[in-house]
This record gives structure tokens, C-alpha cells and sequence, in this order.
């Protein structure tokens, strides 16, 4: 039985939680242990059923041969984050896939992933690590996300999309087939995409059209902020 532990205990984190919990209860394939997160005034809390471990210095005193880790965040930048941190203590990741999401057998998905209940993951899908499919998302034939790519819930994704990394969908937009998505480019929620967009663009409306152009490398002083 895998024995995973989520990073993060917020939001993300609790829903994260709510997945395992399920997957545990139709498969028995999965124990999670509790959470890890920055916020020392959270250890020793319970957080939806589960307690707070401490902060990433908790790894220390455990054999993490034993262990999975999953990165708990909405949020691409940090997201990555957790990951590189999660990388450098030599920690391995889960999936967490709710048993009421579509995932067809033909799709190929990476550690970290976490796929929301009444997602759809289509045939020939590539789902990068850290991907997150949320409540509801459509993923069809053929489409790649790269790694710490967020959908939110009620994305639609036509046939051979390619998201890059650390894109960010916003809730109900739509993407047309053969469309392509520069890294850490935003969709605002409701946008309709019907041509490509570049990297390190915010893109809203119907059409999606680039209103605000951003600094290059922005996710990574994001990333680095968010660690203070």
C-alpha cells in the first residue's frame, strides 16, 4: 500500500486529501499519512481528518524510502515550488486520481498528477508532472500538458492542445483544437482560445485576446516570494 504525504495544507490540500480518502475506500491502494506544511502554527493541528506533520524539516527523522509526497497547491508557481524541494530530499511522487474521474487507459500520466472527481482524460493525453485536472475538466484525444499545468474546473481542452508549463486555466474556459499555449501563460475564466498564445501572457475574453504581457522568468521570483 502506498503511504503518501501531502505538501501543503490548505484548500488544495484538503481536497487533495478528500481524493485519497476515496481512492482508499474503493481501492484500498493508498494510505495517507498527513500533511506537510511552512506554516509552523499549523503542526500538530488536524486538518480534514489529518494531522499536520510539521514543516519539511519533519523528513528529516523518517526513512523517506517509505514515503510519496504530493504537491497540494492551486497555484502552478507554487506548485513547482514544493516539487523542487520535494526533489532535492530525494522524495518520490504519488498521483491522486479520484475514482470518479474518466481516465482513459491510453493516457500517459506523470507523478503528481492529481485528476478532480468528473474529469475527463481522454485517449493519447500526456499529462505532465504536477498537473492538476480539477472538478469537472475535459482533457481530449491527443492533447499534452506540460509539468505544474492547472485546469480548472469546467476547462475544456479539444483534441491536440499543448498547454505549457506552469500554465494557468481559468474556471470554464475553452480551448479549440490545435491550439498551442506558451508556458506560464494565464486564461481568465470563461475565455474562449482559438489561436495560439505566447509564453508569459494573461489572455481573456471571446476571443482570448493577450492583455497583459509578463516579465520574463515572474514565476520564479514568484516561486522564490513564496518561500519567505
Amino acid at each position: 500500500m502506498e503511504r503518501v504525504v501531502i505538501i501543503g495544507a490548505g484548500a488544495h490540500g484538503r481536497e487533495v486529501a478528500e481524493i485519497l480518502r476515496q481512492r482508499a475506500a474503493a481501492f484500498a491502494d493508498v494510505q495517507t499519512i498527513g500533511y506537510i506544511d511552512e506554516d509552523t502554527a499549523l503542526s500538530n493541528r488536524t486538518v480534514a481528518g489529518l494531522p499536520v506533520l510539521g514543516s519539511w524539516n519533519w523528513f528529516s527523522g523518517v526513512d523517506r524510502r517509505e514515503l510519496t509526497v504530493i504537491c497540494a497547491s492551486g497555484f502552478s508557481e507554487v506548485r513547482k515550488r514544493f516539487a523542487e524541494q520535494a526533489r532535492r530530499l530525494g522524495l518520490r511522487f504519488a498521483m491522486a486520481i479520484s475514482p470518479d474521474a474518466y481516465v482513459s487507459p491510453e493516457a500517459a500520466l506523470s507523478g503528481g498528477t492529481v485528476i478532480y472527481p468528473n474529469a475527463t482524460v481522454g485517449r493519447d493525453t500526456v499529462l505532465g508532472h504536477h498537473s492538476v485536472i480539477n472538478v469537472g475538466a475535459i482533457v481530449s484525444h491527443d492533447t499534452k500538458l506540460d509539468d505544474c499545468s492547472t485546469l480548472n474546473p469546467g476547462v475544456n481542452l479539444a483534441g491536440n492542445v499543448s498547454i505549457g508549463e506552469g500554465c494557468y486555466l481559468g474556471i470554464g474556459c475553452n480551448v479549440v483544437q490545435g491550439i498551442s499555449i506558451g508556458p506560464w501563460t494565464t486564461v481568465g475564466a470563461g475565455a474562449v482560445v482559438i489561436a495560439d498564445l505566447p509564453a508569459n501572457v494573461t489572455a481573456v475574453g471571446v476571443p482570448a485576446r493577450v492583455i497583459e504581457t509578463k516579465q520574463k522568468g515572474w514565476h520564479e521570483e514568484s516561486t522564490s516570494a513564496a518561500g519567505k
